[in-house]
């Protein structure tokens, strides 16, 4: 992909599943994410644990800062919660990943990310990750 100017721009957020969708939907997601982030150049990961999620999104600011939004009033999800966000970042921390999808039934790792807001969140996420099988 061709090398832009554009702000870089991430940011973090944790959510529940409603009620109503259906689990199947997760994998849906990660799979039109991978799509929709390569053709975008956005970059992150996204954990689910059965009930929660917790997703890092990294790119050109003008695109995050859209799929943001759109992810915020998504009805697959409720109790959407920022805990992190950023502009002007100089170096992605997924740069291989258009979207790296994780399952982990042990709700324990995530706890760290949930507890914490701002940097301290973000440094979660990255001590967890290796705990964690993203592929």
């Amino acid at each position: 992909m061709e090398a832009t100017l554009s702000v870089i721009g991430c940011f973090l957020y944790h959510s529940e599943i409603a009620a109503d969708a259906d689990i199947g939907c997760v994998a849906e997601i990660a799979k039109f994410s991978r799509t929709f982030n390569e053709a975008h150049d956005i970059t992150g990961v996204l954990i689910f644990d059965g009930q929660r999620f917790v997703q890092y999104i990294e790119g050109p600011l003008e695109h995050v800062t859209t799929l943001a939004n759109k992810i915020a009033i998504d009805a697959r999800h409720k109790q959407f919660t920022l805990l992190h966000e950023a502009q002007g970042i100089t170096q992605r921390l997924f740069p291989q990943w258009a979207m790296a999808y994780v399952t982990d039934d042990d709700a324990e790792p995530l706890a760290t990310v949930l507890s914490a807001q701002g940097d301290a969140a973000l440094s979660g996420l990255q001590k967890i990750l290796p705990q964690l099988d993203a592929a």
